[in-house]
């Protein structure tokens, strides 16, 4: 039977101390980082944490030198962890609890510390800034935080598995380290394998046998049928055989280049794919559709290519040019719409997870998109005639996020949902640092005129759209709502 097999890892809840009445964990035996938007709130805490814990309370400067803080309290900013280098190892010696304001429409951190913070924090502690007891309750969840954590400073690593009906079966495996799990995932019999990448990916990957790196250009324009042919040949001309195997190493420009070269190579050779990208961990590598680009639209050539595996190095996410990290906000916020719920409450790994879960779950009962798979294109359609129009100025997520929007504008003009959804939908977009807005100098007829190419449409234009039954495909002929809801987002 075709099927999602998941059992979760612990996902790190966001912490509230309301139910707290005493200090739930002993001395810790390591450092305790508060990281807060506000550092006067964040010493705050840290304060009342050594106070509570009788430890001594550190710096910022200590950061630097864990061997030196031993168990302390230090209160911290998304500036002091800047530095990849030294948020690595904050993250490896100490818990690092970010405590944040619940009004993200009122506050939210700019884009470089969202980045910053998401990628540094083990726990995730929400105060409500009008409370007075706002200090004592953060105090509270980071103590609970320390008492549910999993292990002594142990990465969290997710794995599940999409099965298919014929017997296939993909792995998605989610942590820090999980790149060094690759050598499972090469068959036996392989003897080579083309490495597909870009310039500028600092990430190395070892298969266990001969291989070569191919890159490919950067960008979404890279996804051209003629970069698919010159991959080709490459293979051809390095002697690549049916036995050989792709190992995708990149964002999804490189997982649907890479995977749409491997479906066509000797007619379909085996892929994995290493994301390294939050877009690509969460969408674009998981469920087997790959392609390019045409003049004409997005994604009209491709195929179903299910990977043997997809390995979601959040360490690689460290690295991250912050536009792109928060351009993959963009898909992030479609799967609280999709059943994910409150996915900002968890830390960054279950958060991947949980999107993949969703996505898996959606992909095995509906492998070829004939039915509940057009569900995951959600904010796409306005996404995909922004980028085909902008020749790809905007990111993708950037584009998905001004995309749903629109789409619950559109449900809302169509009776499908109340104003007070809508304002769900751009309070979720808006704290993940995403803008709402369609940039200035569309052509908002050429819009239109393009959702009738997207590759939803079959007999007319198609929306996912939210509504009674949750979201769900619906055709919209009235060229005249589709134009004028275009004026609730520019």
């Amino acid at each position: 039977m075709p099927g999602f097999a998941y059992e979760p890892a612990m996902f790190k809840q966001v912490m509230s101390g309301r139910a707290v009445s005493k200090d739930p964990v002993g001395t810790p035996d390591s450092p305790v980082v508060v990281v807060a938007a506000d550092p006067y709130y964040a010493q705050n805490v840290a304060d009342e944490v050594a106070h509570r814990l009788g430890i001594p309370t550190g710096n910022a400067s200590t950061l630097t030198d864990f061997s030196a803080a031993g168990p302390s309290s230090i209160a911290a900013s998304a500036g002091d962890l800047a530095d990849v280098a030294l948020r690595r190892r904050v993250r490896r010696s100490a818990h690092v609890a970010w405590v944040r304001s619940a009004r993200h429409g009122n506050q939210r951190e700019e884009a470089e510390s969202l980045a910053v913070l998401s990628t540094a924090a083990d726990a995730i502690i929400e105060f409500d800034p009008s409370d007075d007891g706002g200090v004592s309750e953060s105090v509270d969840g980071v103590l609970r935080s320390l008492a549910d954590k999993p292990g002594a400073l142990s990465p969290l690593v997710d794995e599940q598995q999409m099965v298919f009906g014929d017997g296939r079966r993909t792995d998605i495996v989610v942590g820090h380290g999980v790149i060094d799990r690759l050598k499972d995932f090469v068959h036996s019999g392989c003897r080579k394998v083309a490495i597909v990448t870009q310039a500028g990916i600092d990430v190395t990957v070892d298969c266990g046998v001969e291989q070569r790196v191919f890159e490919v250009p950067p960008g979404e324009s890279a996804k051209r049928l003629d970069v698919v042919g010159d991959l080709a040949s490459r293979f051809a001309q390095w002697g690549m055989t049916r036995a050989d195997m792709v190992v995708a190493v990149g964002g999804g420009v490189v997982t649907d280049l890479g995977g749409f070269a491997a479906a066509s190579y000797h007619r379909g050779i085996p892929v994995v794919h290493v994301a390294t990208t939050l877009l690509g961990q969460i969408d674009a590598a998981i469920g087997g559709k790959c392609g390019v680009n045409l003049p004409e639209g997005k994604n009209l050539v491709g195929a179903f290519w299910q990977p043997r595996a997809v390995l979601c190095e959040i360490e690689a996410l460290d690295t991250l040019p912050t536009r792109e990290f928060t351009a993959g906000m963009g898909e992030l916020a479609k799967y609280h719409f999709l059943g994910g719920g409150h996915l900002d409450r968890l830390t960054l790994t279950p958060r991947v997870a949980r999107s993949a879960a969703i996505k898996a779950d959606v992909v095995t009962g509906d492998e070829r998109e004939v039915g509940r798979r057009a569900i995951l294109n959600y904010g796409h359609t306005l996404a995909h005639a922004l980028e085909t129009a902008g020749h790809y100025d905007l990111r993708h997520g950037e584009a998905v996020g001004i995309g749903l929007i629109y789409a619950a504008e559109l449900a809302h003009r169509l009776g499908r949902i109340n104003a007070e959804r809508v304002a769900e939908h751009r309070k979720v977009v808006r704290g993940y640092g995403l803008s709402t807005e369609i940039p200035d100098g569309y052509d908002l007829d050429l819009l239109v005129d393009l959702f009738a190419r997207d590759k939803k449409a079959l007999t007319g234009i198609t929306f996912v759209l939210d509504g009674p039954n949750g979201v769900e495909t619906v055709p919209v002929d009235d060229n005249t709502a589709l134009r004028e809801t275009l004026d609730a987002v520019i």
